[in-house]
């Protein structure tokens, strides 16, 4: 007797994520790191803590839902630097 699976049904599994990979927010921001993946005290299910340098320069860290962030390239593509943000000494 033959057998067939619909694909529709098929549930895709959740993205998974490691300390290390480098993520941005699905509603946009900045490249992130991950310093930690699982379980956070007081809050149900697993979390990512990642942190991250804002436009100040300052080190930044929190906590964000799995589901909130999407994997990110970890090299920065040619042309994306902008050297006026860069600060750098006369000579």
């Amino acid at each position: 007797m033959p057998t067939a699976t619909i694909d529709a049904l098929q549930i895709a599994p959740a993205a998974s994520f490691n300390v290390g990979d480098v993520v941005t927010l699905k509603d946009g921001g900045s490249r992130m790191t991950i310093t930690y993946a699982g379980p956070v005290a007081l809050n149900p299910g697993d979390w990512l803590i990642c942190e991250w340098f804002d436009e100040h320069g300052e080190l930044r860290r929190e906590m964000f839902a799995p589901a909130s962030v999407r994997a990110a390239p970890r090299s920065i593509p040619a042309g994306s630097v902008q050297w006026s943000r860069v600060g750098r000494r006369a000579a």
